[in-house]
């Protein structure tokens, strides 16, 4: 529970200090999640805590505590005026399609579907917005921004297709400095989950594990 509470609480902010620093109600931040202008906590921690005394009595109660990424607190500045939710929905979606289609490697995403089926599209676009509506990019990406979104789902599924390839085998020279390439590429945008995710993360999958079983545990990122 520890090094997983220190993680959390070093890299995401908490609801109040996210309230206080941009000068909004927990009233107006709710308001702001529900029209779409800002993402749900990424994490919700809940602790129980008792309190004894030599008087023979108790005191039981649990503290939940919500934990937003940091890029809120941006987001919030920017957002907390709008009135129609649309208008940063429709600009989100212009930056995640720009950015799909000048990534070099876009023909790795999504299978290719963009060239050929914009019905298609247009149900991933809607599938990654409630992803990240629901904080699940503050989770997986450093900024949660448009671009890192792209990049991640490009990045995780290079590096599938490498483990499908060479995951059974030693890598030769050439082999191993693609995976070095690939590892700096993920770590450009991808977070380090907390350690209770981190086995079953894309990090812990298609990173770690072949990281380690070809002697480049030195590469692999620490808390």
């Amino acid at each position: 529970m520890e090094s997983n509470f220190e993680y959390i609480s070093g890299n995401y902010i908490t609801e109040e200090k996210l309230c206080d620093i941009t000068e909004i109600t927990k009233d107006k931040l709710n308001v702001l999640i529900k029209n779409h202008l800002v993402p749900e906590a990424s994490y919700v921690v809940s602790r129980s805590i008792k309190i004894t005394s030599p008087l023979n009595d108790e005191f039981q109660a649990e503290i939940t505590e919500k934990y937003f990424s940091k890029n809120c607190v941006s987001l919030i500045q920017k957002n907390k005026e709008t009135k129609d939710f649309h208008t940063y929905k429709a600009e989100f979606r212009e930056k995640f399609i720009q950015n799909l289609m000048k990534h070099p490697d876009r023909n790795v995403a999504y299978h290719n579907v963009f060239n050929n089926d914009q019905e298609k599209l247009e149900e991933i676009f809607e599938s990654e917005w409630e992803a990240y509506c629901n904080g699940i990019y503050g989770i997986c990406t450093i900024n949660s921004t448009e671009e890192e979104i792209v990049k991640k789902e490009i990045s995780v599924k290079k590096l599938i297709h490498f483990n499908t390839l060479f995951s059974q085998k030693t890598l030769n020279e050439n082999e191993t400095e693609e995976l070095i390439q690939l590892n700096k590429e993920f770590n450009e945008v991808a977070e380090r989950f907390a350690p209770y995710q981190r086995a079953s993360s894309s990090r812990g999958k298609y990173l770690d594990k072949i990281l380690e079983s070809n002697s480049l545990s030195y590469l692999i990122k620490k808390y």
